[in-house]
């Protein structure tokens, strides 16, 4: 799609901010260039020749935009995510701070645009206090694709504004001209507000009792037949694999290879910094290039977490051995193989039995 001049230099005033880095698709996944953001760089993502991602955040700590990020995870459906959308939205209308809502690939972001700079630090936790229910919010380092551009896997996905019907808007360049950056003496005004009546808020507080069902694309099951051997099969009962261990923290790395599906190393590798406990989030770095993905976490899995994040920094592990070490990846595979080979004789005397 080929914009006019007017409408590129009010996208350009809108979200280059931080112009010292960008990250560009390369058809498989991001990667980082440290180079001088322009406007003939972001033409080109425009006229979907290239698919280009922002960050947010300055040197100094400021920002002049922010995303909200409604993500389907693990196939859940889109419309799923629209009544946290529109509520999100409506819950910053009425403190007169525009949002704009943009499709993506895999659900919705609600952009938030200032006149001036400001900083981070004063804005993006006022900012949570408006999300309806779970969403993530990009307002630091980590980058994101804009507007307007496609997906370079597939570019029939365009990532366009859509009204709060989230029907795509005709036209797209005079919906640009018309955002109107909020002015920041209105976030002032909004967090006095707040503050003295946080009820005007509507808020769908996560239920951290309720299991929540994560879909992958492999779940791990096992059964025994008469000769020990171990395959797989959907009528296993991995409960009863979990509940064989009276450690609870062995317990709890059964259940994130079987219940959440990750690996040893991704295990091993969980730091605390990953974890969005208020928004049962788990982020995953893949083990190469840049991409990560999103894991929902269990409601009966919540307390686990809480009980292994205790008192460490952002930056410390999840998971640490007894000797205060990091765990190897042989020891989280012995924990499971252990496990299968004291659950075996209950199978088998099960079978004789029958």
């Amino acid at each position: 799609m080929i914009y006019s001049r007017v409408i590129l230099d009010k996208y350009c005033s809108l979200f280059l901010y931080n112009t010292s880095l960008y990250i560009i698709h390369n058809g498989k996944t991001w990667l980082t260039e440290k180079r001088l953001v322009t406007p003939e760089l972001i033409n080109k993502h425009l006229e979907r020749k290239i698919t280009i991602g922002l960050q947010p955040l300055k040197l100094d700590g400021t920002i002049k935009w922010l995303v909200i990020d409604f993500d389907a995870h693990n196939d859940e459906p889109k419309e799923e995510l629209q009544e946290n959308v529109i509520k999100t939205k409506q819950n910053l209308t009425k403190f007169h701070i525009d949002s704009h809502i943009e499709q993506s690939g895999r659900g919705y972001h609600l952009w938030i645009f200032f006149e001036k700079p400001i900083l981070r630090e004063n804005i993006e936790e006022f900012i949570k206090k408006f999300i309806y229910h779970s969403a993530e919010i990009y307002a630091g380092k980590t980058k994101i694709r804009i507007p307007l551009g496609s997906y370079q896997k597939d570019k029939s996905i365009f990532c366009g504004f859509v009204d709060e019907t989230f029907n795509l808007i005709e036209n797209q360049g005079a919906y640009i001209l018309n955002i109107k950056p909020t002015n920041l003496d209105i976030i002032k005004e909004a967090k006095k507000r707040v503050k003295v009546d946080t009820l005007i808020l509507k808020i769908k507080p996560i239920d951290k009792n309720k299991k929540r069902k994560i879909a992958t694309n492999f779940k791990w099951y096992i059964k025994f037949d008469k000769e020990k051997k171990v395959s797989k099969n959907p009528e296993i009962d991995k409960i009863k694999l979990i509940g064989i261990t009276t450690n609870v923290k062995h317990k709890f790395i059964l259940q994130l290879l079987l219940d959440m599906n990750l690996s040893p190393r991704e295990i091993r590798n969980i730091k605390i910094k990953d974890i969005r406990i208020e928004e049962q989030l788990l982020e995953i770095a893949k083990r190469k290039g840049n991409e990560r993905k999103m894991l929902l976490i269990p409601g009966y899995l919540i307390n686990s977490f809480k009980e292994n994040m205790k008192d460490k920094e952002p930056k410390d592990l999840l998971l640490m051995s007894n000797r205060d070490k990091p765990y190897n990846l042989r020891t989280i595979v012995k924990i499971k193989e252990n496990n299968i080979k004291k659950l075996a004789p209950r199978n088998k005397n099960s079978l004789s039995r029958a």
